[in-house]
């Protein structure tokens, strides 16, 4: 069966975005409270459960030594405030960018950001390291719950078998796909999905499509 080849995959090039209207203010790269964090302040003026019922809340899951204190009050309600759930706009940088402007971030592959504003298709803004600004949007990949961000140590090409057509394959019901191979290169970032398979291998996605590929273990690591 013929297989095809991949290019190897290369950090993409963007045009430089085009300045919003005269009554866009930007922001420079400071120090600024993300969304979660926003959030916080805006349901302080707003209509919202009293503090009694976040605390009720905590009471039912701690353990008694924790529910002791919160009732005798000697937890300050910052500390309710930190059980807040995850937020899910984590994205994680797949290659590296140098700010030329004030109000751009500077990337490094294999972090990780929270994005706030993808109003613009090319240049998004989001959050890195307490410092808020813009990036490229095609420097970043989302990261969904369980999967974590890895590196690759060695190049290798990867064979993806041959798959049919079906709920999770858009295609001819019964059409094969040609096997294909794709190169990745050092250092490139890829994230995984799922546990580990069988031989020591796990499956991992570039960031460029949701496409899973087995690679072997040995030839990646954890950032």
């Amino acid at each position: 069966m013929a297989s095809t080849q991949q290019k190897a995959p290369q950090s993409p090039v963007t045009s430089r975005r085009q300045f919003l209207s005269a009554k866009t203010v930007r922001m420079n790269s400071v120090d600024l409270p993300d969304d979660n964090e926003k959030s916080l302040s805006s349901a302080s003026t707003s209509p919202c459960p009293s503090p009694l019922s976040t605390k009720e809340l905590i009471l039912s899951v701690a353990p008694c030594a924790v529910v002791s204190r919160i009732k005798e009050h000697q937890i300050p309600d910052l500390f309710l405030k930190a059980h807040r759930l995850l937020p899910t706009n984590i994205y994680v940088v797949l290659y590296g960018f140098r700010s030329r402007h004030q109000d751009e971030l500077d990337l490094k592959a294999g972090d990780t950001l929270t994005v706030i504003d993808t109003s613009d298709p090319d240049w998004w803004q989001g959050k890195c390291m307490g410092k808020v600004g813009f990036f490229p949007s095609k420097y970043v990949a989302k990261l969904h719950p369980g999967e974590r961000t890895l590196q690759v140590v060695h190049p290798i090409q990867v064979a993806e078998q041959p798959g049919t057509a079906g709920p999770d394959n858009p295609g001819a019901p019964g059409a094969s796909y040609p096997l294909t191979t794709t190169k990745l290169v050092r250092d490139q970032i890829v994230i995984q999905v799922g546990e580990e398979l069988e031989g020591g291998r796990v499956l991992v996605r570039t960031g460029m499509n949701d496409r899973a590929l087995p690679v072997p273990l040995k030839y990646l690591q954890e950032i």
